[in-house]
């Protein structure tokens, strides 16, 4: 058996799932996954990709992390429990099954192959400090756009409306974190950025959709034009469509130096870099 430990965050689940399942395949064994909490949210949003997390007592198993993962693919492992406990997020475990992974989830039944649909994270990344300085400017995003040929613009975001704000909205509103006061720009900062962004797109019309996560997760999946900034549930949602094309943050999440993921050098057909 494999148990996989789950953090909090839908698109860093994906990733442990996927990484934990890899292995299970290799060794012919099942999954559980197990949530943070009883209360997670995530438990109600995998169920509807026919994921079932559990909390359950585990046993002595081998202790699978990020740096560790490869080596027990090997066949003396074949009859161990594993604990898999990291974040996976290294493209390089997955590209080469790609076609596996996207038969472990439900089908897209209805495609869009006519518009565009941008994953834009807010929210508390309106507020963190250290990345404020390393944002695409509105002038990015609309360089990124015109690469596409489309008609209608989507835009999936965590904002509760696509309208500029005021501070004391943006002050009144709940996010997936709390950024802590001493790690945040002002809030003036956060406002003025936002209202730029859909300054900038507002040329385009966008329709704003806000879902939940796994409905944002399969609506993403539906479209044949991707875009996103950084984010591992518009990565997973991207890799695992059907998208002719896709846009991908080419610095991904710079203000991490030397620790930043290699994600957007995943180079599947059809992807772009953008910056």
């Amino acid at each position: 058996m494999i148990y996989v430990q789950l953090t909090n965050g839908f698109g860093n689940n994906l990733f442990q799932y996927n990484a934990a399942r890899l292995l299970a395949e290799r060794h012919e064994q099942e999954v559980i996954a197990i949530p943070p909490s009883d209360s997670y949210y995530g438990i109600d949003e995998f169920k509807k990709i026919g994921i079932h997390l559990q909390n359950v007592q585990i046993p002595d198993c081998e202790r699978v992390n990020d740096t560790n993962f490869a080596s027990f693919f090997n066949d003396r492992y074949k009859k161990s429990n594993f604990f898999v406990s990291g974040y996976f997020e290294n493209y390089k475990y997955f590209k080469n099954n790609i076609g596996l992974i996207k038969t472990w989830y439900p089908s897209v039944n209805e495609r869009n192959t006519e518009d565009l649909i941008i994953h834009l994270r807010a929210g508390d990344r309106l507020f963190y400090a250290n990345e404020f300085d390393s944002k695409p400017q509105a002038s990015s995003y609309v360089n990124a756009i015109e690469k596409f040929d489309f008609k209608k613009l989507y835009i999936v975001t965590d904002m509760p409306d696509w309208k500029k704000i005021t501070a004391d909205e943006l002050q009144n509103m709940n996010f997936h974190v709390n950024v802590p006061s001493n790690k945040s720009v002002s809030i003036e900062q956060s406002v003025d950025y936002f209202n730029s962004i859909v300054e900038g797109l507002s040329q385009y019309s966008p329709i704003h959709s806000k879902n939940s996560v796994a409905d944002d997760f399969s609506l993403i999946r539906s479209f044949d034009n991707i875009l996103f900034q950084h984010g591992t549930l518009a990565w997973w949602a991207s890799v695992l469509s059907e998208a002719k094309k896709v846009g991908v943050y080419g610095p991904w999440r710079p203000w991490k130096g030397a620790s930043n993921k290699n994600l957007s050098n995943i180079n599947l057909e059809g992807w772009f870099k953008w910056n």
